[in-house]
């Protein structure tokens, strides 16, 4: 079907006025060659002539593609088409009449300018089967668009298809009645090509006239076929409307909406499988939302938890470092063995202090329990003496190298300069961790639109693509097994990123294994 309907509405001008001259030239070739070699009756070529023109026309409209664009354009369209079917519909049917006119047998042969003024006015009725078809396409595309929006339009296509397929067959079953009442003169006729010849010719007229009545008969029963289908369908479709309206609210979030089912159709049927879907789902939602505010209290607890025993654990844990502090100042005193455990348990000590910190600070801004004084402040100075305080431990320690840069006119950001300081010297300890002796790590603060960027490049190791999203989290830690033994517990990046959102800034780091890593924090500017 698709293969027999590719022309239609789908060829620009002259093509389609070309398929309605190939169209015309063929079939009044062929009733022209009729005429001459049989003895038919002197109306079949008129009538034939008459019946094939306006095919012809029908053709030009039928496959004449619809314009795209505005409403000048389309009329300018519309119009050219017109003119192109006027003047092949005058050529054709002049040619016919005047061949008609010009048979010895012809019954207008003694009143030539008389007749032909009349034949030419009956053949130019086909400019309104032009007319006619384009406002038929036009109609049906705006139908086409009409049903497509709207089940209640689809379901009234539906049944004036059926009405239309019926005049149809009956006009087929009237016009078979006729043939074959009429066999019987086809029996006794003397050249029963002629007959049926001569007939064909008849009935195409007759069809072509009883279609153009259906088509009228449509125009005039189309809006009473409407109102009646609109009143019997209409409440189908307020049923199928209303579900319609649940499902918006169910998708919308309103677990609630439900359907008054009426009847026991298929209709009934999916209007109560609809409000059973809704009733679990909606216990569905309810559970989950108890069960995500159970899991949301026993985080907060939690946390409220941590913060608490990390704050609680903070006096002990300082009070037993300022003992060792004090017991080895008596290094006279001490036995070498018992010095070196004591420096152990300072080491260690001083590590689960600052583990500690690092819990408290992370618990206490996730309870909203962390204090912060964002002020207008000189990053240079305070960057600056910070890397000089780790310089010489760096140098000591790791032989690597801590340098400053700073731009010469850096603008003041908007910060807590404690939590900067913690979230920088953070940063400095994770460089120094993973760089080697001989490496160097550079702290760079700039400029930049509306904001401060302060970069810590290092010449590490680096890190693995894989692992750069999971770095921020906390307790992770980088599957290395190179430096293992310089892992922490894997809070101080998690740190970096908590404490600089909490002040308006954000994160990012860039790495590249074996060449370094380079993270980047950024401040609003005061």
């Amino acid at each position: 079907m698709n293969y027999w309907l590719r022309w239609y509405a789908h060829a620009g001008l002259w093509r389609a006025w070309l398929y309605m001259l190939l169209f015309d030239s063929m079939f009044l070739g062929s009733l022209l060659l009729i005429v001459e070699w049989l003895p038919v009756d002197v109306y079949v070529l008129m009538n034939g002539g008459f019946f094939i023109i306006g095919i012809g026309a029908v053709v030009f409209g039928l496959s004449l593609a619809f314009a795209e664009g505005g409403f000048w354009r389309k009329l300018l369209l519309e119009f050219a088409a017109f003119v192109l079917a006027l003047i092949s519909v005058t050529l054709l049917g002049s040619f016919v009449s005047w061949y008609e006119l010009s048979r010895p047998m012809s019954a207008w042969a003694d009143e030539f300018y008389i007749a032909f003024p009349d034949m030419l006015l009956f053949f130019s009725i086909h400019n309104v089967t032009f007319i006619g078809t384009r406002c038929l396409m036009w109609l049906w595309r705006w139908w086409n668009r009409l049903r497509k929006r709207s089940l209640l339009w689809t379901l009234t296509h539906d049944q004036l298809t059926i009405v239309f397929v019926l005049m149809v067959i009956f006009g087929v079953t009237v016009a078979g009645l006729s043939i074959y009442m009429r066999s019987n003169e086809l029996a006794n006729s003397d050249n029963s090509t002629t007959f049926l010849i001569e007939n064909v010719v008849q009935y195409s007229l007759l069809g072509s006239i009883y279609g153009a009545l259906m088509i009228v008969g449509l125009f005039i029963f189309l809006p009473v076929a409407m109102i009646l289908s609109y009143m019997l369908i209409r409440r189908v479709m307020r049923r199928i409307e209303a579900l319609a309206m649940a499902t918006t609210a169910l998708r919308e979030g309103n677990y609630s909406s439900r359907i008054v089912v009426y009847g026991n159709d298929e209709i009934a049927q999916l209007q109560a499988n609809f409000n059973a879907m809704a009733e679990q789902l909606d216990t569905t939602v309810n559970a989950l939302k108890t069960e995500r505010d159970r899991v949301a209290g026993l985080l907060d607890d939690r946390r409220a938890l941590v913060a608490s025993v990390s704050h609680e654990l903070r006096t002990p844990v300082a009070t037993m470092r300022g003992y060792l502090e004090s017991s080895l100042q008596a290094e006279q005193a001490l036995k070498p063995q018992i010095q070196r455990d004591l420096l152990v348990m300072e080491r260690e000590t001083l590590r689960l202090q600052q583990l500690i910190e690092d819990l408290f600070l992370l618990s206490a801004s996730e309870v909203s329990r962390l204090t912060l004084n964002r002020e207008a402040h000189d990053l240079a100075p305070l960057i600056t003496r910070i890397v000089q305080t780790v310089q010489p431990l760096a140098w000591r320690q790791s032989r690597v190298d801590v340098l400053a840069e700073c731009a010469a006119e850096l603008d003041q950001a908007l910060i807590d300069p404690q939590r900067f300081e913690q979230i920088l010297r953070n940063l400095l300890h994770n460089a120094l961790r993973y760089t080697p002796p001989g490496g160097l790590v550079v702290v760079q603060a700039l400029n930049h639109a509306n904001q401060i960027e302060i970069y810590v490049r290092d010449t590490g190791a680096g890190i693995d693509p894989a692992e750069l999203d999971s770095i921020w989290q906390r307790f992770y830690r980088a599957n290395d097994q190179a430096n293992e033994q310089h892992q922490g517990a894997g809070l101080g990046l998690a740190l970096v990123k908590e404490l600089s959102e909490a002040m308006g800034g954000s994160v990012a780091v860039e790495s590249q294994l074996g060449v370094g890593t380079s993270f980047c924090i950024r401040f609003p500017k005061a």
